[in-house]
């Protein structure tokens, strides 16, 4: 049976295995039959495996090793919505979002629900997630504690709002404000694991007052920040009539909300003015191809923002996105561009180096590399031969069908098959 495990002494492990390593965009080093240890939760050693040199090893050749995977966008208090049909944001908003947020005011479901959610991050091989919790401090505090205790590598954030939402999910400007500023002087540099992100959840339901004053404190003091923009037609249509704004982007910038630490989610209607700006500015992007084809938001248009050399990482979107597997998603990148093509190398590169890239991470995580830190998972090789030439294009387009049997997070072990 699976386990979650509570959080161990680190120890020194040595493990003969198939090793799937990202080195650029263009090019996934697979490596089979070699070694991978690592000790005080750092990556000590990778190279082939030498006969009655390399002793004592834990025999793992029927698996994948891999850098734990990464989600830089998902929602923690949605999770048990995902598969919820509903044919539009706004209406999917209001008929499940905002009555499920709602629940996370009881802190038992608070707790259960963050401890899910957790527990089916580490089940899909995934280390590291920059998560939206409820519009709640308490719920939020809550995720932090239970990130903690469980091992988690993630970003954290209160979702705030301050209007057009159902009363008992807004508070007054300065609350919301005052107490996203609370988490982050708790949470920030407090567990190298956990950090808090400020999290407006999108134009319409935070009034500019909001998020003038977050993007100030967040650009004070270099804070990350995530939101959505450009997601949905009416969506956009509504922005532009509550801001008399040209675009949605505009209301963003003017703000202040712009800069190299804030990922912003969706991105699909985007102007090619609008995609300057993001340039201009050194924003990430959370591409979320499973949720933008689940409630038929549109197609990303990847091929002109990579043009610009705008950092694209991909994110899951629990629960508008179905799945917290990233393999999944890296398939459904592909999928969801109708011309464009997206080779399997990039496709990994995007939920492994390319994401710990965008979270500024790449000396940490991301890949395995001597002297990084041991987040990685291990995954069942199929039954079914698989030529190493198609090694990586078998993991970016079914992978999501091989078992996650081990899932380590600086070492230790977080999840186990």
């Amino acid at each position: 049976m699976p386990k979650f495990y509570p959080l161990k002494e680190l120890t020194m492990r040595k493990i003969r295995t198939n090793i799937v390593n990202p080195v650029d965009p263009d090019y996934t080093f697979i490596g089979m039959d070699y070694v991978i240890s690592w000790e005080d939760g750092i990556i000590k050693n990778i190279h082939p495996y030498q006969p009655g040199v390399d002793l004592d090893c834990e025999e793992r050749l029927t698996e994948l090793c891999l850098p734990g995977l990464i989600d830089i966008h998902t929602h923690l208090s949605q999770y048990r919505l995902r598969g919820r049909y509903e044919p539009s944001l706004l209406s999917w908003l209001e008929k499940n979002v905002f009555p499920e947020e709602a629940l996370s005011q009881n802190p038992d479901f608070a707790a259960k629900i963050a401890s899910d959610f957790f527990q089916a991050l580490f089940a899909v091989g995934t280390t590291t997630s920059v998560i939206y919790t409820a519009p709640y401090p308490q719920a939020c505090e809550i995720a932090f504690s239970i990130a903690q205790k469980s091992g988690a590598r993630a970003f954290i954030g209160m979702t705030l709002m301050d209007q057009n939402a159902p009363s008992e999910l807004i508070q007054s400007t300065d609350f919301v404000f005052q107490k996203s500023v609370e988490l982050y002087e708790k949470y920030h540099n407090l567990n190298p694991l956990q950090d808090y992100i400020f999290s407006p959840r999108f134009a319409i339901s935070c009034s500019f007052n909001l998020t003038e004053k977050i993007a100030r404190y967040a650009q004070d003091n270099s804070a990350w920040i995530q939101t959505h923009l450009s997601e949905n037609q009416i969506e956009i249509a509504n922005v532009l009539e509550l801001f008399g704004t040209d675009t949605y982007t505009q209301v963003y910038e003017d703000a202040g909300l712009l800069t190299p630490h804030t990922i912003l989610a969706h991105c699909i209607h985007l102007s090619p003015i609008e995609m300057d700006i993001l340039a201009k500015y050194d924003c990430k992007i959370a591409h979320c191809p499973d949720s933008n084809f689940f409630l038929k938001s549109g197609e990303f248009n990847y091929e002109a923002l990579y043009a610009r050399n705008l950092k694209i990482g991909v994110g899951s979107d629990v629960a508008a996105g179905t799945t917290l597997n990233m393999l999944f998603h890296s398939k459904m990148t592909n999928y969801r561009q109708s011309v464009f093509s997206i080779s399997p190398e990039r496709l990994f590169y995007h939920i492994t180096l390319g994401n710990a890239i965008l979270l500024g991470y790449q000396d940490k995580i991301g890949s395995l590399d001597s002297g990084k830190e041991a987040d990685l998972c291990f995954l069942k090789l199929p039954p079914e031969p698989i030529p190493e030439e198609s090694l990586i294009s078998a993991l970016c387009f079914y992978g999501y069908e091989f078992p996650v049997m081990e899932t380590v997070i600086a070492g230790r072990t977080v999840y186990s098959r």
